[in-house]
Parts: C-alpha cells; sequence; structure tokens
C-alpha cells in the first residue's frame, strides 16, 4: 500500500479541463487520494459543448491499465466515456486479467464505479449505440455503483425518453438496472427538480436514489436544487469523488453521501470560467476561506450554514404550531395575548443589540444597516402596542407586564453575546428571530391550505400578513446582506464559524421555547399578569 488511498480512471480527455479525466484527477487529489488515470478518447471539447471525438487504440488502453494496476496498483476505479464497444471489451479484459473473474471475488477487488456516458449535455454522442449492449453485458456486472442521471438511467434501462416522472419511478428504473448485475445503482435526481415536502413556497429540491440490487431496498436523499449555470462536469466529478471514498475504505452508503455533498459544495463554490456552461470548482475545499465568497448561485453561504448546522431544530422552529395556528385562527386569544406582551419586551432588547452592533463597527454602511434594523424593530413593537390596544391592553400596562421566565432567558443571551461578543456574534445571535418570521411569514402567505384570511373569522391574520408584507421581507434581506457582508470583511477560522453556528443553534432553541411557552399559556396566567399591573 502507498501512503495514500490510490484512484485508477477510465475515462476520456476533456481539454476544457472541467470534465473527464481532468475533473476526475482534480476531485481524486482534492479528496485526499492518489490518482492514476488511462485515456480511452481526446476530446476537443470547451465549456460550450463537445466538438470532436477520436478514440485512443484499443491496445494502448488496456496497456495504459496493466502498466498502473501492475506498479502502482489501485484501491477503487472509475470509468468514464469509454467511447467504443471494443474500448469496453479492452476494459473488462484488462480487469479479469488483474483481478481475477468477477464472480469470484473480482468485482469486490476492483471497487468499480462506472459512470455510463453516452451523451454530452450538448448532444454529442460519446458511445455508439452499439456499444450499448456491451456495456451493459460485460461492463456493468463488474460494477460495484452504477451512477446515471435521469435522462441516462431511462437510456441504460431501455425506457422511453421522459419516462421517470416521479421518485417512484426512479426506484423502478434503478430496480431494473440492478436486475444487469450492478450492485448498487446511484440515480441521481438532479434533472427532475421538484417541490419542497416542507410546503416551503419556490424551495425546490432533488432526491438521489440508491438502489442496493441485493437487499432490494432504495434510500433517498433529499437536497437543495441549485439552479445554476456552472455544473459542466457534475457526472464526471461525483463518480470520481465515490470512487476516492470507497478507495478510502467508506462503505458505498456512506460514500455516495459523501461525494454528493462534495459536488454540492463544488457547484455552490463555482466560479465563471468560458462563455458557457462552467465547471465545478474541484478545490473548494482547499479555498483559504472557510466559506465560499456569495454568488449569484450562492448568495448567502453564511446563512445557509448556519441554518444547515442544526436543520432538525430550524424546521422545528419554523414550522412551529404557534404560527400555524394563527393562521388557521385555532390559537387560543390567551395564548396570542401571552406572545405579544411577551414579544413586545423581547423586541427592545433586540433593539439594544443592534445597536450594539452598530457601536461595534467603524464601516458606516455596517452601522447604517444595524440603525435600520433597530428602526424596522420600532415599527415592529408598535403593531404589538396596537393589538394590545384592540382588546384592552393599554401601552402602559403593556410595558408594565413582567418579562416570562424564557423571555428572561432568551433576551438576556441575546444581550450577553452582543455584549461580551463581536460584530459577528452580535449579528448571529439576532439573526433566528428575523429570519425565522420571515420565513414564517412567506410561507404562510403564500400557502394554499390551512390559513383563513378572512379577518372577521381570524383576528390574528394581519400578523401573519405583516411578517409576509414587502417591508418585513425587505428587512430579512437586510439583515441577511449585513450578515453576509460582515463575514466577506472579517474571514473566520473554522473553530470560529463553528463558534457562530452554536450561537445560532441556541438562539433558534430558544425562540422554539419561546412560542412554547406561548402555546402553553392559559387564561389564569394572563389574569394574574393583569391583577399584578399598577393601577
Amino acid at each position: 500500500m502507498t501512503s495514500l488511498p490510490r484512484v485508477l480512471t477510465i475515462a476520456g480527455s476533456d481539454s476544457g479541463g472541467g470534465a473527464g479525466i481532468q475533473a476526475d484527477l482534480k476531485t481524486i487529489a482534492a479528496l485526499g487520494c492518489y490518482g492514476t488515470s488511462a485515456l480511452t478518447a481526446i476530446t476537443a471539447q470547451d465549456t460550450l459543448g463537445v466538438h470532436a471525438v477520436e478514440g485512443i487504440s484499443t491496445g494502448m488502453v488496456k496497456h495504459q491499465i496493466q502498466v498502473v494496476l501492475g506498479d502502482i496498483g489501485t484501491d477503487a476505479i472509475k470509468t468514464g466515456m469509454l467511447f467504443s464497444r471494443e474500448t469496453i471489451e479492452a476494459v473488462v479484459e484488462a480487469l479479469g486479467a488483474h483481478f481475477g473473474p468477477r464472480d469470484r471475488g473480482g468485482r469486490e477487488k476492483a471497487r468499480l464505479v462506472v459512470d455510463p456516458v453516452c451523451v454530452s449535455t450538448s448532444g454529442h454522442s460519446l458511445l455508439p449505440l452499439e456499444a450499448v449492449d456491451t456495456l451493459r453485458r460485460e461492463c456493468l456486472p463488474w460494477a460495484t455503483v452504477l451512477t446515471p442521471n435521469i435522462p441516462e438511467a431511462e437510456f441504460l434501462a431501455d425506457w422511453e425518453k421522459g419516462s421517470i416522472r416521479s421518485v417512484d419511478d426512479m426506484e423502478r428504473c434503478a430496480s431494473e438496472l440492478g436486475a444487469l448485475g450492478v450492485r448498487y445503482v446511484y440515480l441521481k435526481g438532479g434533472h427532475m427538480p421538484l417541490e419542497s415536502r416542507q410546503g416551503e413556497p419556490g424551495r425546490k429540491v432533488v432526491v438521489d436514489l440508491l438502489w442496493d440490487a441485493d437487499t432490494r431496498t432504495a434510500t433517498k436523499e433529499e437536497r437543495p436544487y441549485l439552479d445554476v449555470k456552472n455544473t459542466h462536469g457534475t457526472g464526471c466529478t461525483l463518480a470520481a469523488a465515490i470512487a476516492s471514498e470507497l478507495a478510502k475504505g467508506q462503505p458505498v452508503q456512506r460514500a455516495v453521501v459523501t461525494a454528493a455533498d462534495y459536488v454540492a459544495a463544488a457547484i455552490a463554490a463555482a466560479y465563471p470560467v468560458g462563455r458557457g456552461s462552467g465547471p465545478v470548482n474541484h478545490f473548494h475545499s482547499l479555498m483559504p476561506r472557510t466559506l465560499s465568497l456569495p454568488s449569484p448561485h450562492s448568495p448567502t453561504p453564511f446563512t445557509d450554514f448556519l441554518i444547515n448546522y442544526n436543520r432538525a431544530a430550524w424546521d422545528r422552529y419554523v414550522f412551529h404550531p404557534f404560527p400555524q395556528g394563527l393562521a388557521d385562527g385555532s390559537m387560543p386569544l390567551d395564548s396570542f395575548l401571552h406572545f405579544i406582551q411577551q414579544d413586545y419586551h423581547f423586541l427592545k432588547q433586540y433593539g439594544r443589540s443592534n445597536s450594539l452592533a452598530a457601536y461595534k463597527t467603524d464601516d458606516m454602511l455596517q452601522m447604517a444597516g444595524s440603525i435600520q434594523i433597530v428602526n424596522d424593530v420600532i415599527r415592529e413593537t408598535e403593531m404589538h402596542v396596537k393589538y394590545c390596544e384592540k382588546y384592552g391592553i393599554s401601552r402602559a400596562e403593556l410595558q408594565a407586564v413582567p418579562e416570562s421566565l424564557s423571555n428572561i432567558a432568551y433576551t438576556r443571551y441575546v444581550l450577553d453575546t452582543s455584549m461580551q461578543g463581536d460584530l459577528l456574534d452580535a449579528r448571529v445571535v439576532t439573526a433566528p428571530c428575523l429570519i425565522g418570521y420571515g420565513h414564517v411569514g412567506k410561507r404562510l402567505l403564500a400557502a394554499q391550505d390551512g390559513v383563513e384570511r378572512d379577518e372577521e373569522k381570524n383576528p390574528y391574520w394581519g400578523w401573519i400578513a405583516e411578517y409576509g408584507s414587502d417591508w418585513y421581507q425587505g428587512a430579512v434581506q437586510k439583515g441577511i446582506q449585513l450578515l453576509e457582508d460582515s463575514l466577506v470583511a472579517n474571514p473566520i477560522s473554522p473553530a470560529r464559524l463553528l463558534e457562530l453556528a452554536k450561537v445560532f443553534e441556541k438562539a433558534t432553541l430558544l425562540e422554539i421555547a419561546f412560542w412554547d411557552a406561548a402555546v402553553g399559556a392559559d387564561g389564569a396566567e394572563m389574569t394574574a399578569q393583569r391583577r399584578d399591573l399598577p393601577h
């Protein structure tokens, strides 16, 4: 064994550097492995497409594989463009000569990942039709993992183009491909973006499916859909990443998830190259910044990282039953009044925290942004005052209401973090409140079911409408921009990023506790509060 896991890629060349052998070797190196290669074809290719293809002789293809395996060896293999029937036969022959028969442990030793490259994105044929049967019959039974996208899966399974329209269709197609002899089929869902099952308006997701042909079970992984331009080489990159993880000894189930996460981050961190579809950023994990800079296809990398650090907690917060109860009018009035009074006191401390953020910067634009948030908070508190007056609670009575324990815990954490920390601390600790309310308001305002918009039937609908309105959504966008700009101006270490993620997580959990307390408020508590007010 060498000091690094070894990965052999058998594929064509991309003169533009974004796909093929070039993408494979970049990926393998980025993931800490040693890459070797056997070239099957040369392409004249750029970001606009494949302009010409010329094959390497089968004897030379086989010779490359033989000398690499004989001297250096490998811990996993990835195939890409195999060019012709003769080339496929030469590759299979070389595998059998080195690893032994596939049905006597040869396949397990090879750890082969097959990326079934048939047609380029620009429509250029990369595998003749007469070679497809050879790929199915000779190559796939050698494969540990097959990584088709949806059009490739339909083609290999001999399904009509466009037949896959659902996740169930994906599973049926993957099972048919598994019957060809491959152990695992990792069917990528990027060509079929779906509406988020969480009901978030406008949020698209993709579902990747791993089919285990031995157990006949499917594992599904949902991830955000990135509607971006620079995706050249994603298929090559994913297959090379899976092979790299297998070479490290990872089980297939973990290897595919790790590889998919790597590719998603490479897409998010991509930058423009050429005039067409540019490549992903294979070396994003080696960049000096802890997070990539904002870009048109990933405008909020810091915010996204904070939310996804504990996505389960975030979803518990933004899908909490309290705002849903306000949207459909089912929330008891005592709960709403408890919330509105306690939130008034919270917002006072929230305004102070943003004032501290203004104090902690010398950047006048950052300072102005914090001041604007304070002004938005003042507008929000006045909205609370009007709601209270509607129910017979005067401004003076509202101000005299004592803070609840959950409110004290939350506001003191926000103030302590803002006072003791730096500008980023102050921005991050207040972000869950601003962003979360914006998320809830936008989602419920757009929801078709489970809402009652008639204010005669639902006295709380105005509250939902305010947080979904243009003014509040604008405040959310300004707050996010301040958060992103703060990190762009002051890059941080991975350890510091983790600290900030934990601050965001704790503030999110305190938001959940705040709404839990509102749901649990009862009439007796409200009566006691009113009795204790000064007269």
